[in-house]
């Protein structure tokens, strides 16, 4: 069936869809917060590749019933699932925990809020998608907003803003997040969403665990108590598992450029969560720059793209 007659997506389909893109980011903005206190004691690399252990473990009796689809996905689709797994599993993870060893959590906020940007952009050159009005107004409103509490209402402090290897590390792996996003569309139809992401998971132990038993030696080893454990527990299932099942969910249903907008809620959350749980303050340009980041998200998701029900992409 030509691509332009497929149906698109019932009204439902898509607030469900926003609703879990919204958690995602919600999920990803308390990682920062339990990622950075497991930093202390976790080299970053080790707690990459542990992370992708937990999602590794938790998803393995959900999918046994679906082990023989997964060996013949990985026999035909090994290299677009190698790929996917470079750009979105444990690989880019250790890029994003090895530049946030060697920077701030405020530059990490900055960096991450130009995901967006990079899709829009990366979309437009590549799949010649031009942006839509209502993105091209939307984007700028709510990059405005990221700016704005990440620069704690001073937009001059950003002048003083230097920029480390590890703040270029941490932009190689936006941008290698951004690719991904695109890329999602192309996974494995044959493996459900639980399947897929233990595939991500399977492959990414495989490339990572080598760099991250070498760093174990390097730092004579890592003692993990029951605070780390916890912290492990948390991130690798609450906010890793699920963030990564509920995104592809809403990648599929609404496109990887709404998608990509409703990052921008990233560091909404992540501020909120460090005041609750960690004693930071909030200040009025926080409520401001809240307006924003989730004004101009809205607005730029506020007309529907034609993307494709579940249904109808199982059958190009």
């Amino acid at each position: 069936m030509p691509r332009d007659t497929m149906p698109l997506i019932p009204v439902s389909s898509r607030a469900l869809a926003y609703a879990a893109l919204i958690c995602t980011t919600a999920l990803w903005g308390s990682n920062g917060v339990v990622s950075r206190a497991l930093m202390d004691t976790i080299p970053p690399l080790v707690m990459a590749a542990a992370r992708w252990v937990v999602v590794f473990v938790a998803l393995l009796p959900l999918v046994w019933s679906e082990r023989h689809a997964l060996a013949r996905s990985l026999r035909r689709d090994w290299k677009l699932l190698v790929a996917l797994t470079l750009l979105g599993g444990a690989p880019q993870t250790m890029l994003v925990y090895s530049g946030l060893a060697a920077s701030t959590a405020i530059h990490l906020g900055l960096l991450n809020s130009t995901i967006p940007v990079f899709i829009i952009l990366i979309s437009w050159g590549w799949y010649a998608r031009r942006p839509t009005r209502l993105e091209s107004i939307g984007l700028p409103i709510s990059l405005v907003g990221v700016v704005l509490i990440l620069a704690h209402g001073d937009l001059r402090s950003l002048v003083q803003l230097q920029f480390n290897h590890g703040d270029l590390l941490m932009l190689g792996a936006v941008l290698v997040w951004a690719v991904y996003t695109l890329r999602l569309k192309q996974r494995p139809q044959s493996l459900s969403l639980f399947a897929f992401v233990f595939a991500l998971a399977l492959i990414g132990n495989l490339l990572t665990l080598p760099f991250a038993a070498l760093q174990w030696v390097q730092a004579g080893g890592v003692h993990f108590g029951t605070r780390e454990w916890l912290g492990l527990l948390y991130v690798g299932t609450v906010a890793t598992l699920v963030p990564a099942i509920l995104f592809s969910y809403g990648v599929e249903r609404v496109g990887a450029v709404r998608a990509g907008i409703l990052i921008h809620l990233m560091p909404v959350f992540s501020s909120v969560f460090a005041a609750l749980f960690i004693g930071e303050k909030l200040f009025p340009y926080h409520a401001a720059g809240f307006v924003l980041v989730a004004g101009g998200a809205i607005l730029g998701c506020l007309r529907p793209e034609p993307v494709l029900s579940s249904q109808a992409t199982t059958k190009t």
